[in-house]
């Protein structure tokens, strides 16, 4: 079965679900992700920032908002309640931005999961290196799913970061079980909804967790 390295946007007329709605879509499948907040006004910001401990990352959301970070539709390491508010304002002007999604920072090893409807092999479960660099070093493994626990431990094994998600030269292993719980609630997904593509990056992998930060799903047959 042919790898690949990154799930692709669909060239039909299938959209995007909204970043909100596809987080809970796979939470309830047994995705953890990292707090998030959808910011739609100033009071909502306040709330969250009681919430939420600074640093943040904020994300411009918009259906027709597709390159938000071409218009400085992303912002990192936002410290404190004035640089969350001057990067709030800024965001909903640019045209498109629907609501601002805040979460708080977090440092690991970048990882990528995703799922796609094959048109030979039906729904496949993908993972990888994560980040800017997937389409670059081109680590990945898939399996056709539903996956079996042993389909997940080979995925993860054939990886080529796996030494360094196992731990090298006195590091820990990441958490393991939650990478897993993150394959299998893909799996689950593209196993018994009508989704077309799904991708999961980055997911941090630390070792006291394994969390998505971000989500697209693609509905359709």
């Amino acid at each position: 079965m042919k790898k690949r390295t990154k799930t692709k946007a669909s060239q039909s007329n299938h959209f995007p679900k909204d970043f909100m709605t596809a987080l809970r879509t796979a939470k309830q499948a047994g995705v953890p992700f990292v707090e998030s907040a959808g910011i739609k006004n100033i009071s909502n910001l306040r709330t969250t920032s009681k919430k939420i401990p600074f640093p943040w990352a904020m994300k411009a959301v918009g259906k027709k908002l597709l390159h938000k970070t071409d218009v400085g539709g992303v912002k990192l390491n936002i410290q404190n309640d004035t640089e969350a508010f001057a990067a709030f304002k800024f965001m909903k002007k640019i045209p498109g931005c629907e609501y601002v999604v805040v979460q708080p920072m977090k440092k690991g090893i970048e990882i990528i999961v995703g799922g796609k409807m094959d048109p030979q092999f039906g729904p496949t479960v993908l993972v990888g290196m994560g980040g800017i660099y997937t389409e670059v070093f081109k680590d990945s493994a898939v399996r056709i799913a539903p996956l079996s626990n042993t389909n997940m431990d080979e995925m993860i094994s054939e990886l080529k970061i796996y030494p360094i998600l196992a731990g090298t030269r006195g590091q820990k292993s990441i958490n393991f079980n939650d990478l897993k719980k993150i394959l299998m609630g893909v799996s689950k997904l593209m196993s018994t909804r009508k989704i077309r593509e799904l991708d999961l990056n980055p997911v941090i992998a630390t070792v006291e967790s394994v969390q998505a930060v971000d989500v697209r799903i693609i509905e359709g047959k």
